[in-house]
């Protein structure tokens, strides 16, 4: 997969899927859904994660690093994909969000 300008595949997503599970309180539109980490921008924060029911369904999420649980549902931002096809289209040909 070609991936849009500033963003790789995540081959260990492992940590920045334990940070994402540590940020995250009730009311947070990820919170008690199983993710994967599937690509990261290399110039930010930002992480595509799929989450793993079978809706097809991937979020981009900016991780705040803060090691615990944010103390707004808003944190970390995070925007949801019907399909990785339409992340694509938002985010390909090199745009930036």
């Amino acid at each position: 997969m070609k991936w849009p300008a500033q963003w790789e595949p995540v081959s260990e997503g492992e940590s920045l899927e334990a940070e994402l599970r540590r940020e995250l309180i009730a009311g947070h539109p990820l919170y008690g859904l199983a993710v994967r980490a599937v690509a990261r921008r290399v110039d930010n924060d930002d992480v595509l994660f799929e989450i793993t029911d079978s809706s097809a369904r991937h979020a981009l999420v900016h991780l705040t690093w803060s090691g615990k649980p944010e103390r707004s549902p808003k944190w970390p931002w995070t925007q949801v994909f019907p399909g990785l096809s339409s992340f694509m289209r938002r985010f390909g040909r090199n745009r930036t969000p």
